[in-house]
């Protein structure tokens, strides 16, 4: 005869492995990033209008006039997809998303948002309606608070990018430059159900 387990016990441990696998907002790179990771994963969209991924984000994505921009034809995410990588640069295993292909095409861009993040195998790049759950919500903090609060998450050259292990901010070239606007937008994207 099987015993049944104690449904106390069972809910406890459930409880505690949601806890462990989730997104921990403690800083594990140095500073104070507590308010940035409170603010990425209590984000609430500033709008109930569905965001268009085709329309309002992708041409954010794959802007190429800027040199802060996440299309930059030379870096991270262009045609081709070149690393910013001073530690290896020639690494044939490195895996790039590209945001800009040799024709535009926004719905393979949005396919591969909703795929698993190289950096943080556990986490998706984008979770539809849920920006704390979203690696790349993480990668749009203008500095590395944002990463700090999932850096628990990532694995250790599992991707190119100057910061190990979670890879480079988005955009990584003059983050600073990249309007408040823009990852606003992004932002409203995923909280909004990240629509084609």
């Amino acid at each position: 005869m099987r015993r049944r387990p104690n449904m106390t016990t069972v809910s406890t441990m459930i409880v505690s492995l949601a806890a462990g696998v989730g997104v921990g907002c403690s800083p594990s790179d140095g500073g104070s990033s507590g308010d940035a990771c409170s603010a990425i994963t209590g984000y609430k969209a500033t709008t109930t209008t569905p965001v268009s991924f085709a329309a309002e984000i992708y041409p954010i994505l794959s802007e190429t006039t800027q040199t802060y921009s996440c299309g930059v034809a030379v870096a991270c995410h262009g045609n081709p997809a070149t690393p910013l990588n001073t530690l290896n640069p020639n690494d044939p295993n490195a895996k790039r998303l590209q945001f800009v292909f040799p024709a535009p095409d926004p719905a393979m861009a949005r396919a591969q948002l909703l795929e698993a993040s190289v950096n943080a195998p556990s986490m998706m790049r984008v979770v539809p309606n849920n920006v704390g759950q979203s690696f790349m919500a993480y990668k749009l903090s203008k500095d590395r608070t944002g990463l700090a609060c999932v850096n628990m998450m990532c694995v250790a050259g599992a991707s190119i990018g100057n910061n190990m292990p979670c890879g480079d901010i988005m955009p990584s070239l003059d983050a600073d430059k990249f309007s408040d606007a823009n990852r606003t937008k992004i932002l409203d994207w995923i909280a909004t159900g990240a629509n084609p």
